[in-house]
């Protein structure tokens, strides 16, 4: 992913990019944004563009084409770590990890350029989020076990 294929956000990406070039890159970083706004496209642009062995020292964006761009063009650089929820499977029946479910994670990714919504990935995993509809009897099914 790269800065020019994520949409709007120019006055993010300037001041990411300045960040890099006066060597002032932050030990974390929080990207924040209502669904759909490219956040986490964004940090992983950010991510690639950091770690870019191909780039010049003018460039504004990663080059697409040294050995780590295709890593995170793949979203299997070593250095990329995603933490989302999971839940227990007919594949995964018990104790589930982010790393179960990585290859789902990494398709659904790369299927919507990183633009997804948190019920997408439900979806695709076969969570059902009863958020917002659950009543006081689920509540206390959920309690007793």
């Amino acid at each position: 992913m790269q800065f020019s294929g994520i949409i709007g956000q120019n006055a993010v990406k300037e001041r990411l990019i300045r960040t890099v070039k006066d060597n002032r890159i932050s030990h974390a970083q929080l990207f924040l944004g209502p669904e759909g706004s490219g956040k986490l496209a964004l940090a992983v642009a950010y991510a690639q563009f950091i770690n870019c062995t191909g780039r010049s020292a003018e460039s504004t964006d990663s080059c697409g084409t040294c050995p780590s761009c295709h890593k995170y063009n793949q979203l299997a650089h070593p250095d990329l770590h995603f933490i989302y929820p999971v839940a227990t499977t007919s594949d995964v029946p018990r104790k589930p990890t982010s790393k179960d479910f990585i290859a789902k994670w990494r398709k659904l990714l790369l299927e919507r350029k990183s633009y997804i919504k948190l019920a997408n990935w439900y979806d695709t995993i076969g969570i059902e989020n009863k958020q917002g509809i659950i009543n006081a009897e689920d509540c206390n099914e959920i309690i007793k076990t």
